[in-house]
């Protein structure tokens, strides 16, 4: 027994029916602020008592034709959750526990990959970065907004990001002693929100949290943190970073300490001009390295302050590996930088990615040229690998990474997101299902070859 997913008795064909007439509810909710307003506009100052009623209750009164709605989502859930459970216990490659939503949801998602069916994609965009013009902090500010799809096995963005202003300010700083250089706390704050069958949904996050800068003077740091140990460099023995140990190239040789071109602190490590690569690294989660572990499947930042002397060409990356030296996740759990691409004075360099949903026992940290520095030394600072934080499980993924200058209280940048919301499939399953904070998404296109059509909605 197949899943029927549209034309007769078709799972989306009736979902359509549940959306547009939740669609026309809402319409009808909105009008009535307008139809209100031309009301109100017969009327002077001096008269506007006689309408008080009208105009007082009329939240009220959207609010009860509001009902309706939830008549309208407790259908679409029992629809979904009724013809998916009839279908899963046929079938015996995708099985469904429970009469659920969330089950219902999951075995949807899959069966829709396995058939090859999709919907029309929603497209998320982001604004370069707004930052204050009073700012003393010369960090960066990063957001990710796309991530493996757990359920499909490939990455997208997620489309129920919602439209809005996200700024991030500084509201703890250093200079009152509670917190660390580099450590210094933010409110992350979204616009506001509203309940998924409000009539003005979609609208902002609702986000208001708590995060801190992060730094390599942090080892060991907790979720947000950096979960390394001495890779601000600040303690080397004989021009090796304590708690580091060579793979191959020679400390003193491939790579010295240096105490004059620095990013943060007062030493960094200079990489030199020899004709072969090296490789150092730290094993994490012992005692002789670093007690920090990668948490799986979730959104990291690696980032480190990079210069250049003019002319020099190489390849500098940081990676997390395996004992056998492979970099995790195919190769791409990674920050790889060119070295000609670099500048003469100090940039951070991140990369933002997701940590491998399987994490070997024994990991490393591991710093390493592959293609050997030339021309000219290229030194290096404040590595840090930390987790980024979500939004929402759905939401976009922030990491504020500290820079040479520290940040002071009001301190804040912003970022402008924006939904274009043109798959209306999408937008509905979100009203209707809450999939923005179950962090779901069915499989989609974004490119019109779409075999589930937003027309179904009728």
């Amino acid at each position: 027994m197949a899943l029927t997913y549209d034309g007769a008795n078709g799972l989306f064909t009736r979902l359509g029916s549940l959306i547009f007439m939740m669609d026309a509810v809402r319409t009808h909710q909105a009008n009535l602020k307008t139809l209100l307003a031309n009301v109100q506009g017969e009327y002077s100052s001096a008269d506007s008592w006689m309408i008080d009623g009208l105009s007082g209750n009329i939240e009220g009164r959207i609010a009860e034709t509001g009902g309706v709605l939830n008549d309208v989502r407790a259908a679409a859930e029992k629809t979904l959750i009724e013809m998916c459970f009839a279908v899963a216990q046929t079938s015996t490659t995708n099985a469904m526990a429970r009469k659920a939503l969330i089950d219902a949801l999951v075995w949807l998602i899959r069966e829709m990959d396995a058939d090859s069916e999709k919907i029309d994609g929603t497209t998320i965009t982001k604004s370069a970065l707004s930052v204050g013009g009073s700012n003393n902090g010369n960090g960066k500010f990063l957001y990710q907004f796309d991530a493996p799809n757990i359920l499909l096995g490939s990455t997208n963005d997620f489309p129920n990001i919602r439209t809005e202003m996200v700024e991030a300010r500084c509201v703890q700083d250093a200079q009152n002693y509670s917190v660390a250089r580099g450590a210094e706390v933010f409110e992350i704050r979204g616009q506001p929100s509203y309940s998924e069958l409000d009539y003005r949904f979609t609208a902002g996050s609702g986000t208001l949290m708590r995060m801190s800068s992060i730094s390599a003077s942090v080892d060991n740091g907790n979720r947000s943190q950096n979960i390394c140990s001495n890779t601000d460099l600040e303690d080397q023995t004989s021009h090796l970073p304590d708690l580091f140990t060579v793979v191959s190239g020679a400390a003193g040789t491939e790579f010295t300490t240096e105490t004059t071109n620095i990013f943060r602190g007062t030493k960094a490590l200079k990489l030199n001009v020899t004709g072969s690569v090296f490789r150092i690294r730290q094993q994490m989660g012992v005692s002789t390295g670093t007690l920090g572990r990668l948490t799986p499947d979730r959104p990291y930042v690696i980032s480190f302050a990079g210069m250049k002397d003019a002319g020099a060409t190489g390849t500098v990356v940081v990676s997390i590996q395996d004992s056998a030296g492979t970099i995790l996740d195919s190769a791409l759990f990674k920050n790889e930088l060119s070295i000609a691409a670099a500048t003469t004075s100090y940039q951070l360099y991140s990369a933002m990615i997701r940590s491998p949903r399987v994490i070997p026992t024994d990991t490393y940290i591991v710093i390493e040229t592959t293609v050997a520095v030339a021309v000219a030394a290229f030194y290096i600072d404040e590595i840090v690998i930390a987790e980024m934080m979500p939004m929402a499980s759905g939401g976009a993924s922030l990491a504020i990474v500290a820079g040479s200058s520290d940040w002071y209280a009001d301190d804040n940048a912003r970022y402008n997101f924006t939904n274009n919301d043109e798959g209306l499939i999408s937008s509905a399953f979100d009203r209707l299902f809450g999939m923005y904070h179950k962090g779901l998404s069915l499989p989609a296109n974004y490119a019109g070859g779409e075999t589930i059509l937003d027309s179904l909605i009728a």
